[in-house]
């Protein structure tokens, strides 16, 4: 037998060997020859059927790297009149005949699916390339007792049969989940306020009807849920019997005669505006020295000026809020004609108000129809107009001599959301058009006085206005006031009381001139407020 052998020609080796008929040595030859059995593949319960481990494959290449790369070291290393020289293969019976070339290395992309969970029969040796599979003729070695399978976890089988819903199907369902949550907790934990009934304010807090409510919840949970994902602006909203609202943020105040400052906090209070255009214009006639006043938040935006229409001395305070609720009435002691008159600046502080202007100075007279906390109180409509603030900020006009019949007024406040009403008037402007008035029965209207009306133009968007006697410029009757008011655009704009009274307060005091140069006690305001709470904003 020869000393070396070309590993490369394994025909020519075992046909050497047939030919001496040792059966132990050709056993042994051929266990020598044939690679290792591979190992059996390790089971993994969360691989999918027919899915390739590249892994797997790569150490199986790596198993085979060696040996090839033995047996070609010893082929070149060996001198060349050691080499044995090829023989002629022995004929094999049809069976082992092949006709088709040597199998392709398997491919990492197709592998024979195995199924999970199940021990793996034991591979057979892979003959060598070229060389046909032999018969059997070695005992095989005993094998061990296999052992069962082991049966998957319960968790593990939980998780496997786990169905998993697509996103298509778990966006609606979480939205409709969470218009249920908000469904509940509303009703469980606001009171729920009809259309068709009152809340006084001795009977608790005036709530904003129930879808009102659940549009704000699924809002600010939206905001909350995707965080930084998308940009929601949270709704805030303020109870309607509070007699204090939040403290306005000190750094959303400022003061300026710059225009281009003015320009500046204009475009920061975009999205409060909300699209809407603003009544202020910078080419009028300001008054020389006054300055410009703002306050912007997420919930409210405040511009006041003044400036000269027809020689008069004008002031203004252009508001735009984000909810209805910022729209508030203060009377004097906080409870319906309990006697007491303050000063409105004194009033607008103690309510946190970012803007205030003087009211109808209702315990000054007995006219028309009152209502404060959704309760009515005084229903004497023949001679004077009324306006009427529904919840959701609008304002609403009834003419002298309507709603007259028994519950007439109690029937249009349920129907209309009414919060509050004040009776002073006339009616200036409605519907965008500029209202004629001739004679009226308070207010001395074709007489030069100084004069305060609130005005409204789009949603949420409203206008103060006060002229006042300012040196040796002349006050106003309410003709004029009607026109000037509708030279600025608005929608609706109604008359409140005037003389000493009439005042716009912002930042802690009067910023019009008053009568006499001194302040009126009166018997209430009606204010602007923001609705951040003092803990959301620190």
């Amino acid at each position: 037998m020869k000393d070396n052998y070309d590993f490369s020609d394994l025909d020519a080796i075992l046909a050497e060997f047939s030919s001496k008929g040792d059966p132990e040595a050709e056993a042994k030859l051929w266990a020598m020859t044939v690679r290792d059995p591979a190992p059996a593949e390790p089971v993994y319960p969360d691989t999918e059927p027919g899915r390739v481990d590249l892994e797997d494959v790569l150490i199986d290449e790596e198993l085979a790297r060696p040996r090839e790369k033995a047996a070609t070291s010893a082929a070149q290393s060996a001198p060349a009149s050691d080499v044995a020289e090829p023989l002629p293969a022995p004929e094999l019976p049809p069976l082992y005949a092949r006709e088709e070339p040597a199998p392709k290395p398997r491919s990492i992309f197709h592998r024979a699916p195995r199924e999970p969970l199940r021990a793996p029969a034991r591979k057979e040796p892979i003959p060598a390339p070229g060389k046909p599979p032999k018969p059997s003729v070695r005992k095989a070695p005993a094998e061990a007792p296999k052992a069962p399978a082991p049966e998957p976890s319960a968790p593990a089988a939980r998780e496997r049969r786990k169905f998993v819903l697509p996103l298509a199907l778990r966006i609606p369902l979480g939205l409709v989940s969470l218009l249920l949550c908000a469904l509940v907790l509303s009703w469980t934990v606001f009171n729920l306020h009809p259309a068709s009934t009152t809340m006084s304010y001795e009977g608790g807090d005036a709530r904003l009807r129930l879808t009102d409510k659940l549009d704000v919840y699924v809002n600010n949970a939206s905001a909350d849920a995707l965080g930084d994902l998308a940009y929601i602006r949270k709704i805030y909203t303020l109870q309607e019997s509070d007699t204090v609202a939040p403290a306005p943020d000190p750094n959303g105040f400022g003061i300026t005669d710059d225009l281009d400052e003015v320009q500046a906090v204009i475009e920061k209070a975009a999205v409060v505006l909300d699209g809407q255009e603003l009544i202020f214009r910078p080419d009028v006639e300001f008054v020389p020295g006054a300055p410009f006043r703002y306050y912007l938040d997420d919930t409210i935006f405040v511009l006041a000026w003044q400036e000269y229409i027809e020689n008069r001395c004008c002031t203004f305070a252009e508001v735009k809020v984000a909810h209805g609720s910022q729209v508030r009435r203060k009377i004097a002691g906080d409870s319906y004609s309990s006697g007491v008159q303050l000063y409105a600046s004194t009033m607008a502080n103690a309510a946190n108000a970012v803007v205030a202007i003087n009211g109808d100075f209702y315990e000054y007279r007995n006219l028309g129809i009152t209502v404060y906390q959704r309760t009515l109180y005084r229903n004497n409509p023949a001679t004077v107009d009324t306006c009427f603030f529904t919840a959701s900020g609008d304002m609403l006009f009834s003419r002298a001599g309507q709603l007259m019949g028994q519950g007439e007024a109690q029937r249009f406040i349920e129907d209309n959301d009414v919060v509050f009403a004040i009776a002073f008037g006339p009616v200036l402007v409605d519907n965008g058009e500029l209202q004629e008035i001739t004679s009226y029965p308070i207010g001395e209207i074709n007489t030069m006085y100084s004069r305060s009306c609130i005005s409204m133009k789009g949603e949420l968007h409203y206008l103060l206005m006060n002229i006042n006697w300012d040196g040796d410029r002349p006050r106003a009757t309410i003709p004029e006031l009607g026109r000037y008011v509708y030279s600025k655009g608005v929608d609706k704009s109604y008359t409140l009381d005037g003389g000493q009274t009439s005042e716009i307060v912002m930042m802690g005091g009067p910023i019009n001139h008053v009568d006499f140069n001194s302040e009126r006690s009166v018997s209430d305001i009606i204010y602007f407020a923001t609705a951040i709470p003092e803990e959301v904003r620190s």
